[in-house]
C-alpha cells in the first residue's frame, strides 16, 4: 500500500490511466462473462419465438444467421446500432397477425437448421 500511495503521489496522471484502464479491462471481462454464460444457458437456447423478441434475439437462440433469417423473410438486416423493433412490431408493419409471422419464422429457422451452417 505505500508503493502504491508513493506512486500516486509522484504520478498521479499516470497512476489515475492506469486505475481507470483496470476499471474497463474489469467490466468488460465481466460483460463477456455475463454474456457467455447468458447464452450458454439450455433455457435459452432454442426458444420459440416471442412477440418481445427481436429477429437478432430468436437468431442468437437458434444459432443461425441473423442475415439469413431476415433474408428469409423478406426484412432487411436488423441495424447494428439503434432501435430494433420487436416480432410483434414487425408482424404489425407487415399487416399480419403476430401467430401467422410466427409460424413464417419457425419454418425459416427449420429450412436454416435443415441446410445447415454453409449455404
Amino acid at each position: 500500500m505505500k508503493s502504491f500511495l508513493k506512486l500516486w503521489r509522484r504520478q498521479r496522471i499516470l497512476t489515475s490511466a492506469f486505475l481507470l484502464a483496470m476499471a474497463l479491462a474489469i467490466f468488460f471481462a465481466g460483460r463477456t462473462i455475463f454474456f457467455v454464460a447468458y447464452w450458454n444457458d439450455p433455457a435459452r437456447q432454442d426458444l420459440p419465438p416471442e412477440p418481445w423478441m427481436t429477429i437478432g434475439y430468436v437468431a442468437h437462440s437458434w444459432h443461425v444467421p441473423v442475415e439469413k433469417l431476415a433474408r428469409d423473410l423478406d426484412l432487411p438486416p436488423p441495424p447494428k446500432d439503434g432501435p430494433r423493433p420487436s416480432l410483434e412490431r414487425l408482424a404489425e408493419e407487415r399487416d399480419q397477425d403476430f401467430e401467422e409471422f410466427k409460424a413464417e419464422i419457425e419454418a425459416s429457422l427449420a429450412e436454416l437448421r435443415r441446410q445447415g451452417p454453409a449455404r
